[in-house]
């Protein structure tokens, strides 16, 4: 295990983000009323991508730290696809210089923030849109795995000293077929740079109100015979010391030796954890 090489210009990373857009994810999240899983994922990706475009932002110079690529599956059939749409749809694979001037749409927000005073005070703040909520058909997981493959075996071959490359799954259910996305999800993460293999993470979000399950060491901490969770588990890898201690920083708490990334009934902060840890452990 190496895992040391920061994030730059001089050597960028690679994240990937894969986006399960199955019919299940119209579906209200976490047994609420509110927003479906589909929306709230979206929400996730869109504010993650526009805080690491920020990170990579140095006054009105955008570093190249890394190469970003979302794919979806569900949606589109059997296959997985380029979720970016716009002028960057017939681009699988965006440097972060492209991602931040090309999104779909700005949506303006009202937040409210600190007013120097002790009091809060509301503002607007532009919000870049990447993607939007979409859900149909079932989960070709597999696919996305396959097509991340593809992905990253060429990246890695001009970049063998970054980095090793990040895929991030969200997923509400267990995909079409366990066998086939356990074998992609292998092939996967035996690829890798000098600087270590493909990493894994996952995020399983849920209708319910389970109890959630963060960053486990061992599959006896997940939900007793729940067999998509131990295969989400099995194929998401240990945490490297960078990701472990970003962890702990973004409020993982008591992380045992061997945890990894993966989080299972997730809400919606827990969701926005992990793709924090995913996305910006190394970044400099």
């Amino acid at each position: 295990m190496s895992y040391t090489q920061s994030l730059s210009s001089e050597n960028p990373g690679y994240i990937l983000i894969l986006i399960d857009q199955s019919g299940s994810m119209l579906n209200p999240f976490g047994g609420t009323t509110g927003g479906s899983k589909a929306e709230e994922c979206a929400k996730a990706v869109n504010r993650v991508l526009r805080e690491l475009g920020l990170t990579c932002t140095a006054g009105s110079v955008i570093k190249n730290r890394c190469d970003i690529s979302l794919l979806s599956y569900g949606a589109s059939g059997n296959q997985a696809k380029n979720a970016l749409s716009g002028q960057l749809a017939s681009k699988p694979v965006v440097t972060m210089q492209e991602l931040v001037n090309c999104c779909l749409k700005v949506d303006t927000v009202k937040m409210k923030i600190s007013d120097g005073a002790g009091g809060l005070v509301e503002v607007d703040e532009q919000f870049p849109i990447w993607i939007e909520p979409i859900g149909s058909g079932g989960t070709p997981m597999a696919a996305a795995f396959e097509m991340a493959y593809k992905l990253v075996d060429s990246w890695i071959k001009s970049h063998q000293a970054s980095f090793p490359p990040i895929v991030i799954n969200i997923t509400d259910g267990a995909p079409d077929s366990q066998s086939d996305a356990q074998v992609a999800a292998s092939k996967l993460s035996n690829l890798g740079t000098s600087d270590g293999n493909t990493l894994i993470l996952n995020a399983h979000i849920s209708e319910g109100k389970a109890a959630k399950v963060q960053l486990p060491s061992s599959p006896s901490e997940l939900p007793p015979g729940d067999g998509n969770a131990k295969f989400l588990f099995d194929i998401s890898s240990e945490l490297p010391p960078v990701m472990f201690e970003r962890a702990g920083a973004v409020g993982y708490n008591n992380l045992a030796p061997g945890s990894r990334g993966f989080v299972y009934n997730a809400d919606a902060e827990t969701m926005i954890r992990l793709l924090d840890v995913g996305t910006r452990s190394n970044l400099q």
